[in-house]
């Protein structure tokens, strides 16, 4: 049974919670997305109150999302929404997770610590967001000690007389809300994970990515497989190279995905051994990938482009994917789009002239030492 549902409970099953942990996903997120009106800080509400301190704390401390909860959560739905075969019958439940996470960040009396008090450069991210609103440097608190930043952002006392930065969650309502991306441009990309999950839950592309897959009438295998999810694109790229369609096919994917190791490629394809060795022998032929043997890659053909040699549970990954989707961190890389859209992406790169390629370095000729 691909789920055991116990009073109402969906669980994963065993081998894709294997899966999934092997790919840095924490199974208790996973089945938090899954199981939403059963999670406290997705399904419940809470007010903040000041302490004796001046502290705010919620009436009801499970119903408010940590620091780190949306980040995981994004992880786990965009996880699953790239691993489940297409047809999965769990696929129809991942739509209603993302809906759950949008409807808790639209409470307008949310408050969120996202950890955003220090900028990329080690000072108050406060003192930034004031410049940026024109605001004085000190002043301007209402009620328990609050001084609104606009309307989505919102300062707190802090220790001494620094200020902490909290997010009014239900003040953004689209992704393109430019508050992200000053909040980014102030505090890097090392602290602006749960901002950037933010954004996410609330823009359209893991949205689709959850949506597909489910409909009884489409395909059902994995879209990994190029020949299943977009068979008219391995079609263009076999005769824009002059390659067999399961080269081609096999080029899309080493082009496009995170994890395209050999085990991986077999499963997705279905291929048997003699099949996968005459693709990968004739597009080793080409120049439009190296062959080499590199540490935890999983396989021998690479894009001819820089090396991201991430350490585990990461996957080291080609620099030219870094475009495609988000790439680094404790957990390996997941694209956030529908992956037919991945490999439509790859392949509008590589025709617009942006195909993998290492690096020229530019040096100026040193000159020539005078003669003694």
């Amino acid at each position: 049974m691909w789920a055991e549902r116990l009073d109402g409970v969906v669980r994963l099953p065993e081998d894709l919670a294997g899966e999934l942990s092997l790919a840095g996903l924490a199974t208790g997120s996973v089945e938090e997305v899954l199981n939403p009106r059963r999670t406290p800080w997705i399904s419940r509400t809470t007010a903040l109150r000041p302490d004796k301190d001046g502290r705010l704390v919620p009436d009801d401390p499970r119903a408010l999302p940590g620091r780190h909860h949306l980040t995981r959560a994004v992880t786990a739905l965009a996880g699953l929404a790239y691993s489940l075969p297409y047809g999965h019958p769990l696929r129809a439940v991942l739509p209603a997770g993302l809906a759950a996470l949008r409807r808790r960040v639209a409470d307008p009396e949310l408050l969120l610590d996202l950890d955003l008090e220090w900028t990329e450069k080690g000072s108050s991210t406060a003192v930034e967001l004031r410049k940026a609103y024109g605001m004085p440097a000190t002043g301007g608190a209402g009620a328990h000690g609050l001084t609104p930043v606009g309307e989505a952002l919102v300062l707190r006392p802090w220790y001494g007389d620094q200020e902490a930065v909290l997010v009014r969650t239900g003040a953004l309502t689209t992704a393109d809300d430019p508050v992200f991306g000053l909040v980014e441009g102030i505090v890097g990309t090392a602290r602006g994970d749960g901002m950037r999950a933010l954004r996410t839950i609330l823009g359209d592309e893991l949205a689709r990515a959850l949506a597909a897959g489910t409909d009884a009438e489409g395909p059902a295998g994995y879209a990994q497989d190029p020949s299943l999810c977009v068979p008219g694109l391995v079609t263009e790229v076999a005769g824009a190279h002059g390659l067999g369609e399961d080269a081609a096919a096999l080029y899309l994917q080493l082009l496009a995905l995170p994890d395209p190791t050999d085990r991986n490629c077999a499963r997705w394809t279905g291929w048997k051994p003699a099949r996968m060795r005459k693709a990968r022998a004739e597009l080793a032929a080409t120049g439009l990938v190296v062959e080499a043997k590199r540490a935890r890659a999983g396989r021998t053909l690479f894009l001819p482009c820089g090396w991201l040699d991430l350490k585990s549970p990461g996957l080291p990954v080609e620099v030219w994917k870094q475009a495609l989707y988000p790439v680094g961190g404790h957990s390996r890389a997941v694209p956030l789009m529908p992956v037919p859209e991945l490999f439509t992406r790859a392949w509008e790169r590589v025709r617009a002239g942006d195909a993998p390629a290492y690096e020229e370095l530019t040096t100026r000729a040193t000159r020539k030492g005078r003669r003694r």
